[in-house]
């Protein structure tokens, strides 16, 4: 038969567990400080509330803007394209890569701000976003070129799209 615990293994039972929770919130800390120094890309990666900064920013540095309506949290396709694109390092590389990314994220767990949900709506209305992912490509003026979705291949695979559709558009003027 087991014997009910004494008084003394519940306290260090519960001083166990403390010490766990501490280190647990301390961890996090340590990894919010890491991820809130890493340096800015390049490529002026966006999220939600900069959709006005991200294209003034085209225009004034004349790059194209992908404009990125992405489900992360419901859409294994944007996730995809979130991880294996956008959020590798080597988007972030102009010489390579001369355009202006702006993620517009539709979560429906996470939470976000009434503005940045009308805001998000509104764009996804006006551009007629039926699917996710959907990225829109503007010219550095701010016309819509053209739209991709999720491409496997990585970063490369994707930047090779989008610079199709970037010089089929200056064809075009031409």
């Amino acid at each position: 038969m087991k014997s009910l615990p004494t008084r003394g293994s519940i306290s260090l039972i519960a001083h166990h567990l403390i010490s766990r929770m501490m280190l647990h919130g301390f961890c996090l800390f340590c990894l919010g400080a890491v991820v809130s120094i890493q340096p800015v890309l390049s490529c002026d990666v966006s999220d939600d509330t900069n959709f006005p900064r991200s294209a003034a920013l085209a225009k004034s540095t004349n790059r194209p803007l992908l404009l990125a309506f992405l489900g992360t949290d419901w859409s294994i396709s944007s996730l995809k394209l979130d991880r294996e694109v956008f959020d590798q390092a080597e988007l972030a590389d102009d010489s390579k890569y001369n355009f202006l990314l702006c993620k517009l994220h539709f979560y429906q767990i996470q939470e976000r701000s009434p503005e940045t949900i009308r805001q998000n709506d509104e764009l996804a209305t006006k551009y007629k976003v039926q699917e996710f992912p959907t990225v829109v490509v503007f010219s550095p003026d701010g016309r819509d070129i053209g739209r991709l979705g999720y491409i496997p291949g990585g970063v490369k695979a994707f930047a090779v799209a989008v610079n199709a559709i970037v010089a089929k558009s200056r064809q075009k003027e031409n």
